[in-house]
Order: C-alpha cells, then sequence, then structure tokens
C-alpha cells in the first residue's frame, strides 16, 4: 500500500513537473458567432473551442468572455453585468490532444451592433499551486436589424400612397418598351431622343414608350436632429423605415434608399444609399442596424442627393425625426421634381 502511495505521489510530481513547463503555444482558442446579422429576439449561438495540442491534460480551464449588455443569457449562468457589458467565466478541462467545445445560445431584441469577445483564458498547473493567463483579443459584432414597426395609422398611409401611385401608371412609362417614335415638344430629355428617325424625318424625334405597372420610390430617411441620448426615437425611425420599404417592395414596387445616417463599422462618407427588392434587403438590413445618430450631412443635402438624377416617374417619401422644421421645404424640393406622388412621415405624428 504504501509502494503504492509513493508511486502516486512521484506520478503526481512528474505531472507537475511537466504542466509547469507547459507551453502556451500548445494550447489555441478559437471564438465565433453564429450568426453576424440577425433579426430581433432570433436565437443564435456563441461558440469556443479550446484545442490542446500537447499529451498533457488540462484539468482546469478559465475562459473569459464579455458579452453585449442586451444579450439575452440563461438564468442558471452567473455573471457580473457592468455599463459596458456582461462579464462571463466559463470552467472546462481538455483531455491531452483533444478539443473542447463550449456552446451558449443567447438573443438581443435591441437593434444595433453588438460586440462580443473571448478576452483571456487561464489554466493552473495540475496541483493547483500556480495560474496562467494569457489575453485573447477576439472580437465579434454582431448587427441586430430593427424591428418592423407595428402601426394602424402608417399602414393606412402607406396604403393610401401605393392606391394613388397605381391611379397613376398610365403615366409610368417603361424605357425598354419603346412602341414608335413622335415630334418632338422640348419638353422631352435629350435621352429619349431617336436620332436615326430624326435624321431620316429631317426633324427631331423622341422615342414613345409602352407603360407598364411597376413603379419606383425613392425613400429618403434623415437623422438629422436626433440627439445622442434620443435612442428609443433613432430605433423608431429605422423601424418605419423597414417598414416602409418592405411594403413597397410587397407591392411590386422598385425601392432606392437614402439616408445621411452614419453607420457604425462603415468608411466614413457623405450619405449612404442601396436598391432594395423583395429577395435582396440584406443591405438595407444591416444599414438601419448599424445606422447612428450621427449624420454626415443636412437634410437638404440629402434630397439633394436623391434628386441628382431626375426623373419625373419616381415617387418619394421622406421620413424625418420630430422637430425637423425644414422637412416641408424639403418635400416642396421633391414635389417640384416629379409628377408622382410624394408623402412625409414626421416621427411627431405617431405614425
Amino acid at each position: 500500500m504504501i509502494a503504492f502511495f509513493a508511486i502516486l505521489i512521484g506520478l503526481g510530481i512528474i505531472i507537475e513537473i511537466i504542466s509547469l513547463k507547459r507551453n502556451f503555444s500548445k494550447v489555441s482558442v478559437n471564438f465565433e458567432v453564429s450568426a453576424y446579422c440577425t433579426e430581433p429576439g432570433t436565437p443564435f449561438n456563441i461558440k469556443t473551442t479550446v484545442s490542446n495540442r500537447s499529451y498533457v491534460p488540462i484539468s482546469h480551464i478559465a475562459l473569459s468572455d464579455t458579452y453585449s449588455r442586451h444579450a439575452t443569457l440563461p438564468e442558471n449562468l452567473t455573471v457580473l453585468r457592468r455599463k459596458h457589458g456582461i462579464h462571463i467565466k466559463k470552467i472546462c478541462a481538455v483531455g491531452g490532444r483533444r478539443r473542447k467545445k463550449l456552446i451558449l445560445q443567447t438573443s438581443i431584441e435591441k437593434r444595433g451592433v453588438h460586440p462580443f469577445s473571448a478576452d483571456s483564458i487561464e489554466f493552473g498547473d495540475f496541483l493547483g499551486f500556480k495560474e496562467f493567463k494569457e489575453n485573447l483579443f477576439l472580437n465579434h459584432d454582431v448587427v441586430v436589424y430593427p424591428k418592423r414597426a407595428e402601426s394602424a395609422a402608417l399602414k393606412e398611409a402607406l396604403s393610401k400612397f401605393c392606391g394613388d401611385m397605381a391611379a397613376k401608371r398610365f403615366l409610368i412609362r417603361d424605357p425598354i418598351l419603346t412602341i414608335g417614335t413622335r415630334e418632338y415638344t422640348g419638353a422631352e430629355p435629350m435621352k429619349e431622343m431617336h436620332w436615326l428617325k430624326s435624321a431620316a424625318s429631317g426633324q427631331l424625334m423622341v422615342k414613345e414608350f409602352d407603360f407598364n405597372r411597376e413603379f419606383s420610390v425613392r425613400v429618403l430617411m434623415s437623422v438629422d436632429g436626433i440627439t445622442a441620448q434620443d435612442d428609443e426615437e433613432m430605433d423608431r425611425i429605422c423601424s418605419t423605415s423597414r417598414t416602409i420599404c418592405e411594403t413597397l417592395t410587397e407591392q411590386g414596387a422598385s425601392v432606392d434608399f437614402f439616408s445621411n445616417a452614419m453607420r457604425r463599422g462603415a468608411p466614413r462618407s457623405d450619405s449612404w444609399q442601396c436598391e432594395v427588392s423583395a429577395v435582396h434587403k440584406g443591405g438595407l438590413l444591416e444599414g438601419l442596424g448599424r445606422a447612428t445618430n450621427l449624420h454626415s450631412g443636412s437634410l437638404n443635402d440629402l434630397v439633394s442627393l436623391a434628386t441628382k438624377e431626375n426623373s419625373l416617374d419616381c415617387a418619394y417619401i421622406l421620413i424625418v425625426p420630430s422637430g425637423e422644421t425644414l422637412a416641408h421645404s424639403a418635400i416642396q424640393k421633391l414635389s417640384d421634381s416629379t409628377t408622382q406622388e410624394v408623402m412625409l412621415i414626421q416621427m411627431e405624428s405617431n405614425i
């Protein structure tokens, strides 16, 4: 019996000596999230993989992570909540030449860019006398889209807008379907000139287009006037913009979106714009998720950008925060640039 204990003690001392000489390069950590863009409240996974490439098992590993303060976590998980995030410590053991996967499911309701990071890894020697620590600096951002705005007033306003557009569909010409030519009246743009027919007839002729039901809408979202403290209004204007664009595409409209909101993590620019369709909404949703209340240009600059490529067959919807005093002059400028509908959505109208 004494010999048996002596052997155990000897083995323990040997393993302790080996564990004290353990090389950090033999242990690696991989940190990843299952979704980098997500709908609000949709679960996604945070996966940490610890790999031990040595033959010596590690009996105690402590991983320190920091999650977004808006993350929803299991109730039985012990966490430390601070202003900048939720601190989590995960404990595990990894055998020799083995991997350990730690998966934690979470979800976020709040729109925005939410950081997740693996901060450090700690493990001790075999007998637990010493601890070793290494910083990891592994970071990922998760973009949460804005929710759809549930508003009866907004639904009614969009229904009327789409109805008015449908009534004017005979004014919407298809630039591809040319059905003939007619004499130039002086009001048509130069791009509609038919130069071959003009040369053959000896007078200026323009293309005559067919008409269709599809209509084009440019949606403008201005954040000029939203304060840094008014996070709720920023969320509301993004939710409203999402609902408007999706409703229009569901009605078969061709939608272009413009905004002067600066986006977190995106290159700084004067403004950003994207095309929106029923099957391609990722750019819009991620942009609205990243949108901040910092504006890169004024409302007037935004309107100038949207009307730069003028089209009389294009309708406009302008979305502005409460208290915007230049909204009606912007609407007038948009109205002067089109024969189609122009609508103002202002947050204080409770739409």
